[in-house]
């Protein structure tokens, strides 16, 4: 049987918490990178008299959007997550901490 043992944060390091969200959430901007960029080139080629030119602009745009917004994304993620361990350090200092349960594998 394994043995369970009850451990208590009583805090985390914020960088490592934004570093995690903000990674997170540079993901989902890549995922609305691609959408966003999926739809402006449909867009642009169907305004357009000439196909080609018209995917062309509109896979362009796509192209920067794919670049610059996982990283607007991720700076923003980044933000939050140090705001989100700060307030988390001090909410677990002045409750006592958070109690976890842990269990060997042996």
């Amino acid at each position: 049987m394994a043995k369970k043992t009850n451990k208590k944060v009583v805090g985390i390091k914020s960088s490592t918490l934004a570093l995690f969200e903000g990674t997170f959430a540079g993901i989902v901007g890549l995922g609305v990178a691609i959408l966003h960029s999926l739809n402006t080139t449909v867009d642009v080629a169907n305004e357009t008299q000439s196909v080609l030119s018209g995917m062309a602009f509109g896979l362009a745009t796509g192209i920067v959007a794919v670049l610059v917004l996982p990283l607007i994304y991720f700076g923003i993620g980044w933000v939050f997550g140090y705001i989100h361990g700060f307030i988390f350090n001090v909410v677990a200092e002045t409750s006592g901490g958070l109690l976890i349960r842990l269990e060997d594998d042996k």
